[in-house]
């Protein structure tokens, strides 16, 4: 007899070894049963998932001449010519080969004589979305109300490219892809019965490799005995598959994860001098750090992760090395990498650089450790401004003016003996702190009185100088301008206030004017409790002060 694959001679013979599709198994199961049997089936899902097999199943379920069943007998000879694939009443028909409507014109005349033997005369059309439009418009009539002794059975990869107006005559089943570890299983029971060694490590990554296809998996362990004998090694099968070994991936995330960037460049140089494919490798890398996030994140990851659970093992102990939000960063730098490796000249270098990046990420402040400095920060100011209101409220009794704190002191008076040499004079500081106010309540007033300058005097005086000749002189000089300031200093000072405006006789130009204030700003800014607050906190410093603001 001439040799089958194993594709073909492991091919299910019954409901109950179809794997990974008992949706679909078990709702025909007990339609057979209560024989609610569609005149038309429309099975989807991509290849090698068990659609055809299933089809012939079900038409050995429905020609089986021990009668209408679940479970047929595999022995008559509608069974087995149904499983040879020469049945006298079970049409297998390709789609993609008979697409026109001429087809589908042979088949309707087909369908109005009786079965030549067995119970129903059933077709069966793979790839059916191949018709063309002509063909499914020729077939809805005979679709919709077929002769009792006629069952269609569709198979498709893409149903999206089906007429609306087939599927709604059609009971539809949407195959699903079978999971990584069911596939696993199988195929250690085919091995057995083939008499060869592989590991589970080995079936686990021929099932990730099949991408859910049962006869993929099927065809790669059927490459795999070819190459490798009747002993199947994991190197020999990652040569095969072209797949990078794991340990130089695992080398390259203990490095990243334990910041020695060293060793990350000698593993990384030794997996480049051995030849591999840097993509192949960049996509393994990836892999892996999705893999550990899951071991970060969710509880029962051994289900989510497709691996054995030696290297479940190997990906929880590198989890524990870093943060979760630390592993995002390396997630998001790696993305990164992928437009740099597909364009790049030198990806050698591209993937050192990001790898690089990586090593020296965890030395970055996580955002829960910021989150938690701008708490204390917020609580410890907070206690500040609530102490400060303290100490400064009385019952009933007002609050001196500003200016009647400034003449108390006397405008020449000299800074006391304690005080810092730093620190501006009352005068001074009261008119910086004027001019602060004027800016957040009028800024085109602030804009113009910072081409001039602000001097304190006594009576409640407040004098504004400009250089003689100054534009902005005359515009301040304006009745609206002048009214505002006053009303401004009204509010700020609590008090009355005498302006004076007038030309200075210094021989100063704007320009200086404005240079001073900006000193003057600098020095504020310095000196400012909260400034001086954050700076302590975040162990910074000050780089650059912006006047211009």
């Amino acid at each position: 007899m001439a040799y089958q694959v194993i594709a073909r001679k492991c091919r299910p013979q019954t409901f109950e070894e179809v794997i990974g599709q008992k949706h679909v198994t078990q709702t025909l199961t007990n339609a057979l049963k209560n024989e609610r049997i569609a005149h038309a089936f429309l099975f989807t899902g991509e290849r090698g998932v068990g659609k055809t097999s299933v089809a012939r199943i079900l038409a050995k379920a429905l020609n089986c001449h021990t009668g209408l069943t679940a479970s047929p007998c595999g022995a008559c000879i509608s069974c087995t010519e149904i499983t040879d694939g020469h049945a006298i009443d079970v049409h297998e028909i390709d789609g993609a080969s008979n697409t026109g409507v001429d087809d589908i014109r042979a088949l309707r005349e087909s369908v109005k004589y009786q079965p030549a033997r067995d119970r129903y005369k059933i077709y069966i059309i793979d790839e059916v979305h191949m018709l063309s439009t002509s063909a499914f418009n020729a077939l809805l009539k005979t679709l919709e109300e077929p002769p009792g002794h006629i069952v269609f059975i569709f198979a498709t990869t893409e149903p999206h490219k089906i007429p609306d107006t087939i599927i709604s005559r059609c009971l539809r089943f949407d195959f699903k892809r079978i999971s990584a570890r069911e596939i696993a299983k199988h195929l250690e029971t085919i091995v057995g019965s083939e008499s060869v060694q592989i590991s589970s490590q080995g079936l686990l990554l021929i099932a990730r490799e099949s991408e859910g296809s049962m006869r993929d998996a099927q065809t790669i362990l059927e490459r795999a005995i070819s190459y490798c004998g009747g002993k199947i090694t994991d190197s020999g099968l990652e040569e095969l598959l072209g797949h990078i070994d794991r340990r130089h991936v695992y080398n390259i995330i203990e490095a990243v994860f334990s910041e020695d960037a060293q060793a990350c460049m000698e593993a990384f140089t030794e997996l480049y001098n051995l030849g591999l494919d840097l993509r192949q490798f960049y996509y393994s890398f990836l892999e892996q750090l999705r893999n550990i996030m899951v071991v970060k994140t969710v509880k029962n990851a051994a289900q989510l992760i497709e691996l054995a659970d030696e290297d479940i093992k190997k990906l929880t102990e590198c989890a524990e090395r870093i943060s979760r939000e630390q592993l995002q960063q390396c997630f998001r730098l790696w993305f990164c990498a992928e437009g740099e490796l597909l364009k790049s000249a030198f990806p050698k270098i591209a993937l050192e650089m990001c790898l690089l990046e990586m090593v020296y990420i965890k030395r970055s402040i996580c955002i829960d450790e910021i989150v938690s400095r701008i708490e204390t920060l917020q609580t410890s100011l907070a206690s500040s401004v609530s102490t400060s209101q303290i100490k400064h409220a009385s019952a009933g009794r007002p609050q001196p003016s500003r200016l009647e704190e400034h003449n108390a002191a006397g405008f020449s008076q000299a800074p006391a003996a304690e005080t810092p040499v730093q620190e501006q004079p009352a005068a001074s500081s009261d008119a910086a702190a004027f001019m602060a106010f004027v800016r957040k309540n009028h800024l085109p007033t602030a804009s113009i009185l910072e081409h001039g300058s602000i001097e304190l005097g006594e009576n409640n005086e407040v004098r504004i100088l400009f250089p003689m000749g100054s534009f902005f002189l005359d515009k301040i000089k304006e009745p609206d301008t002048e009214n505002r300031i006053r009303q401004l200093g009204v509010e700020f000072f609590n008090k009355d206030v005498n302006l004076v405006i007038e030309a200075s006789s210094k021989k100063e130009s704007s320009e200086s004017g404005e240079k001073k204030l900006n000193r003057k700003r600098e020095q504020d800014t310095l000196h400012n409790p909260i400034i001086q607050k954050i700076i302590k906190t975040f162990n910074g410093k000050i780089v650059k002060i912006n006047t211009d603001i």
